[in-house]
């Protein structure tokens, strides 16, 4: 035991080493953000718009997200048991054409069209689905396909809270062996036919308030209870896991036979447990949600966390104190942290400043933070509003430069790189390349990250330094300034699925002569792999 513990203890390291955090200027960076369809939060803003104009929509979206350096999109496409794709088992959404159940006219795909757009921009896009929740909203009439028409017995009534008076939740019950059955289907549908980079669950486990009158589900615990749990409440946390690793494990089959990396995590609420840490008061999700992401994470069923810190720093619920908290967690098991940020709460009451973001954004990127590599912003809306100025901000400091989503790394996961691009060459104020051959894996690139160094000893002691990105793309070009062309050296390397880069940044020297003139790297363009099967990246200077 004291070997195997050992091994993984080395093995984290070795994970966060390839990951290579750098905590001013960071490359390998999730900078995320959800948008949610519920409601009409943030897409479609209006649910009897026509296919054009909703496509019209998200194409701004992503564009603008692009344009003001996010790199990841959670598009929230199953918010109450309905689907904004063409799904094979749940009804159309009622937040897409006004009626659930209808399908859009003239048909589309959003999600299809989603993903299309999306990685065309050189973004990764997640599937945001919540797995249990059925209604929410009083006026919409649940389709007759609708899971809880089709399976009555399914569904409890959530009590209503005092702030929630105008709702009517009805959520799926957890207990049901059927029910967690249902969610796996849903989750295997999409991960089978859809090029999507992650499935995502929000914090919808049990409801916040509790159930209507009293528990609904003591005759389920009575009758679905085959390990003889002995409390309700540790047999509904138990039923939240198994749901968990049944879906994960369901991903990970999909990934294997279709050779696929589509990555799984989870949104819980950001206190696992009043006064863990100490000092921190609030709800816990432990007790009220019958969560328990420590749970997912010791049996290995999550590839990644993150927790809603909706808070400021300093508050009875430090940010501060609870993201270095979930940071310990997660790193204990080899997991990646990204925190979800409330960028809503500069629109509310009693806003916040945008300093506020800016000071948790720094917070993640402390070096003793050591298994944070991100966060994912709540919500898009904050953004295409442009609160308080926080685009212009951010822009001019924190997301100042490119930067990707890191590699899910751990055991079982694809560590293989592509290889890198062939054949560079330059034109008049144009960089391009050739898409390569498979890599052993049989991945091609998915995209590209074009660098620009001062020198080629820069682009050594700088690889992870994001500040030297110049763009992340699809394509096979690149266009250039004069200035650029005459004042860099290059790098373009490959992204695969799992956003893993070909390329060994220390070895660039080997691959051609100085130049003494210009005393810049000069090689040919010549596809060259070390013996080591070390895919080198291209260094090149205009003479």
């Amino acid at each position: 035991m004291k070997i195997v513990a050992l091994y993984f203890l080395f093995f984290c390291v070795v994970v966060q080493a390839q990951i290579g955090k750098q905590t001013t200027t960071p490359k390998a960076d999730l900078r995320g953000v959800f948008v949610p369809s519920i409601s009409s939060i943030s897409w479609p803003t209006n649910r009897k718009a026509t296919p054009a104009v909703q496509q019209a929509e998200l194409v701004t979206i992503l564009d603008n997200l692009k344009a003001n350096g996010y790199n990841t999109v959670f598009l929230q496409v199953r918010p109450e048991s309905d689907a904004l794709y063409a799904s094979t088992i749940d009804p159309w959404s009622y937040w897409l054409t006004g009626t659930q159940g209808v399908a859009p006219n003239p048909m589309w795909d959003p999600l299809e069209f989603a993903v299309t757009e999306a990685h065309a921009r050189g973004l990764d896009l997640h599937a945001w689905l919540n797995p249990y929740r059925v209604k929410q909203t009083p006026a919409m009439v649940l389709a007759p396909n609708n899971v809880a028409n089709l399976h009555p017995t399914w569904t409890f009534q959530a009590k209503l809270s005092n702030t929630d008076k105008a709702l009517s939740l009805k959520m799926l019950n957890p207990g049901l062996p059927a029910v967690r059955a249902y969610i796996v289907r849903v989750v295997e549908d999409i991960a089978k036919r859809y090029d999507v980079d992650g499935i995502h669950f929000d914090d919808y486990f049990y409801p916040y308030s509790g159930m209507e009158s009293k528990p609904q589900d003591a005759k389920t615990y009575k009758e679905n209870n085959p390990t003889s749990i002995a409390t309700i409440e540790n047999w509904r946390r138990d039923n939240v896991n198994l749901m968990i690793g049944m879906v994960y494990d369901a991903i990970q089959t999909i990934n294997t036979v279709q050779n696929k990396n589509i990555v799984f995590g989870v949104s819980p609420f950001g206190i696992w447990k009043a006064g863990t840490p100490s000092g921190i008061t609030g709800t816990s999700s432990f007790s009220a949600l019958y969560c328990d992401p420590l749970a997912w994470l010791n049996s290995g069923k999550v590839d990644y966390l993150a927790p809603q810190l909706y808070w400021k720093i300093t508050k009875a619920q430090d940010y501060v104190a609870l993201s270095k908290w979930w940071n310990d967690q997660t790193k204990i098991y080899c997991k990646q942290l990204y925190v979800s940020q409330g960028y809503y709460k500069m629109d509310h009451t009693n806003p916040w400043e945008i300093t506020e973001i800016q000071n948790q954004i720094n917070q993640n990127r402390q070096s003793h933070m050591d298994a944070t590599f991100g966060q994912i912003a709540y919500s898009y809306t904050a953004i295409k509003n442009n609160l308080k100025g926080l685009n212009h901000a951010l822009n001019a400091n924190h997301f100042k430069y490119k930067s990707f989503a890191p590699p899910i790394l751990g055991l079982g996961k694809d560590t293989i790189s592509p290889i890198k691009p062939a054949n560079i060459r330059f034109e008049p104020l144009k960089l391009l390349w050739d898409t390569p051959k498979k890599a052993s894996d049989g991945d091609l690139p998915v995209k590209y990250v074009v660098y620009a160094f001062d020198n080629a000893t820069q682009a050594i002691t700088h690889q992870n330094d994001g500040s030297k990105i110049l763009d992340i793309v699809a394509g096979n070009e690149f266009l250039l300034t004069q200035t650029q062309m005459d004042t860099k050296v290059f790098v373009v390397s490959a992204l695969d699925k799992n956003n893993n880069e070909a390329g060994d940044f220390t070895q660039t020297n080997k691959l051609g002569g100085v130049n003494s003139k210009v005393n810049e790297l000069v090689v040919n363009s010549i596809p060259y792999e070390d013996d080591n099967n070390l895919v080198v990246p291209i260094i090149l200077k205009m003479n």
